[in-house]
């Protein structure tokens, strides 16, 4: 009984852990279209490939801060680091 209460929140954290990449992925493509879309004609002067962030909204420069860290939060401190981590201080107390 207890081995499938077990499986079942591993199964259920995976499962949150796979829609929170799905939702890092859909949000990274629309981030990138749209900076495309709105700066794409200017990053890329096709004379000398001269890139130009200066002019880039203060808008994109916070979306991307935030992206950059749910990245590391999704990838660096995942489902097996977080696993791990409740683990060992279970061992500790």
């Amino acid at each position: 009984m207890e081995n499938q209460d077990l499986e079942k929140i591993k199964y259920e954290a995976a499962k949150s852990h796979v829609v929170a990449i799905k939702k890092f992925a859909i949000s990274l493509v629309v981030f990138c279209v749209l900076f495309l879309l709105f700066f794409g004609s200017d990053l890329l002067n096709i004379d000398g490939l001269h890139f130009n962030f200066s002019r880039v909204s203060i808008v994109f420069w916070i979306w991307g801060i935030i992206l950059a860290v749910r990245g590391v939060k999704l990838f660096v401190f995942d489902y097996d680091w977080e696993r791990k981590t409740i683990e060992k201080y279970m061992k500790n107390k």
